[in-house]
């Protein structure tokens, strides 16, 4: 971490995004009150952690299940490196794709899906299969979720 990202990431700093990601819609007053600075000031730090890349976007947390998405699995796939690029691409591309992980170990990729059904999971399978071996696992319920949170220190 750079000298320019411990500054930002002090105390305040840390708070700020603490706040943040359990509700990125709180008035920068709340915020202020809560870290103990005024609006203008925590709008300007905002910016700062923003142009640092510290804050990547504010984003609405959609449950997948209203909106027609309501099977999760985890797909592991094992390829060769020469394959790498390829299934970043389509990783890229593919709407169902929530998040493609390289990974070390046992496989290649760690994919996360969402899809309507186990037919559409079945055609996210057979899109992977050319560039390896796959082994599904489909997500039975989720006890907890902190994918939107970030420890902080």
């Amino acid at each position: 971490m750079g000298f320019q990202n411990e500054k930002l990431l002090d105390q305040i700093g840390l708070k700020i995004l603490t706040v943040l990601q359990e509700d990125a819609r709180v008035p920068l007053s709340r915020i202020g009150k809560k870290v103990g600075l005024s609006a203008p000031a925590v709008a300007e730090r905002m910016r700062k952690l923003e142009e640092a890349g510290i804050i990547k976007g504010y984003h609405a947390r959609i449950a997948p299940e209203a909106v027609g998405r309501s099977v999760s699995a985890f797909i592991k796939l094992t390829t060769d490196p020469q394959n790498y690029k390829a299934v970043k691409a389509l990783a890229v591309d593919m709407k169902e794709i929530i998040a493609c992980h390289h990974i070390s170990g046992e496989g290649s990729f760690i994919i996360y899906v969402q899809v309507g059904d186990l037919p559409a999971l079945e055609a996210v399978v057979e899109r992977l299969s050319p560039y390896g071996q796959t082994q599904t696992s489909i997500v039975l319920s989720t006890s907890v979720d902190k994918t939107f949170m970030v420890p902080l220190p």
